[in-house]
C-alpha cells in the first residue's frame, strides 16, 4: 500500500509544512523547511506506528498503538515527552496530547482525503489542514500531533533563549 500525508500545521509563520510518503509500511518525508525541519522515518504495521522525527541524536521517538477506532501512546521520551490518546468516531478524530496543564486538545475532520480542524485551543492552537491519501486517518492524526508537539517544543526552547 502506498499513500502520502502533505499540507501544514499552523499559519503561513508559525507553522511547519509535512510530506511524507507511506511504501511498504514505512513513512519517510519530512517537516518544517530545508534548514530548520525535520527528518520522519517512522514505521507503521497496521496496528503500531513507531519511529524517530529529528534524526538519531536530537530526535524524538514516537509510539502509538492503534485498537479499534482509538489509539494511545508517546511522543519525545519516556522523562520528557508527551502522551496521545485519540479516538475516532465517523470522521471526527478528537482526543489530547500532553498532560492535563502542558497540552493540547485535538479536535480534525477526516474527510475527502483530507485532514483539517484545530490542535491546541481557539488562540494558541494551530490549524491542521493535510492532504491524505491512502493513509489510516487515525496515523495521519498521529503524524499531525507530532508536528503540534515539535511546534510546541520550539516556541518553549525559543522562550527559553530570549529570557
Amino acid at each position: 500500500m502506498a499513500g502520502s500525508v502533505e499540507g501544514r500545521i499552523g499559519g503561513a509563520l508559525a507553522g511547519n509544512d509535512i510530506r511524507v510518503t507511506y511504501e511498504n509500511g514505512g513513512i519517510r518525508g519530512r517537516f518544517g523547511g530545508a534548514l530548520t525541519g525535520k527528518d520522519v522515518n517512522l514505521f507503521f504495521d497496521g496496528a503500531v506506528l513507531r519511529g524517530r522525527w529529528g534524526g538519531a541524536i536530537v530526535g524524538k521517538d514516537l509510539y502509538f498503538a492503534i485498537s479499534g477506532n482509538e489509539g494511545r501512546g508517546r511522543m519525545g521520551g519516556e522523562v520528557v515527552g508527551w502522551d496521545i490518546a485519540l479516538a475516532q468516531s465517523g470522521d471526527q478524530i478528537t482526543g489530547r496530547i500532553g498532560g492535563t496543564i502542558s497540552g493540547a486538545d485535538l479536535r480534525l475532520t477526516a474527510a475527502g482525503g483530507r485532514l483539517t480542524g484545530r490542535i491546541g485551543g481557539d488562540f494558541v492552537g494551530k490549524d491542521c489542514n493535510l492532504q491524505v491519501d491512502g493513509v489510516p486517518s487515525l496515523v495521519a492524526a498521529a503524524l499531525a500531533a507530532m508536528v503540534y508537539y515539535q511546534l510546541h517544543l520550539d516556541s518553549s526552547s525559543s522562550a527559553s533563549a530570549s529570557s
